[in-house]
């Protein structure tokens, strides 16, 4: 199960998410289902978009989810697609719920993601394609998002890096 959690809005790409896994689909197992949760002016878009590329199928239209949190553990892959994410909370949930992510280069995504393989630029469909058949057909790529959540975002690395602010230890020691 590929996921993606978003408004649907051209600023999240979606678009993009459903011609990669169009492209990837005859390379991933079978069965491999997309879950989009979200609700946006692009819905009736996308949908056509999906059944123009004969995934209609294999396309889960989620709607608005409450308490999305607990849909992630759902995913084999978490995939954001968004153009200009400023930080990408949603990477962070999905990472916090052990679920591989692979985002666009852009935006604040490279920061959280900070593994390049799985990164892809933004609107490469085919690029997208290459690197979800490459996750499905290699344990290399999920990585551990899990360990660098804790890391990089926890309270815990947030406290040391502030508290580590050569501002911060000047005033400690004032």
């Amino acid at each position: 199960m590929v996921g993606n959690v978003g408004r649907l809005h051209p600023d999240k790409d979606q678009a993009t998410l459903l011609a990669g896994f169009a492209k990837a689909l005859p390379k991933l197992p079978a069965g491999t289902l997309l879950a989009i949760a979200g609700s946006g002016p692009l819905e009736d878009t996308l949908k056509g978009q999906a059944a123009r590329l004969g995934i209609a199928d294999r396309v889960r239209f989620l709607g608005q989810v409450p308490n999305v949190r607990g849909l992630f553990s759902a995913f084999d892959l978490f995939v954001l697609s968004s153009d200009h994410e400023p930080f990408g909370m949603v990477l962070l949930e999905a990472m916090a719920a052990g679920v591989p992510v692979m985002a666009t280069n852009c935006g604040g995504a490279p920061e959280v993601v900070a593994d390049s393989a799985q990164l892809f630029p933004l609107h490469d469909a085919a690029t997208l394609a290459d690197k979800l058949a490459a996750f499905f057909t290699s344990t290399c790529m999920a990585g551990n998002g899990l360990a660098r959540l804790r890391e990089c975002f926890s309270d815990a690395a947030a406290r040391q890096r502030f508290f580590s602010l050569p501002m911060v230890q000047r005033g400690l020691s004032a």
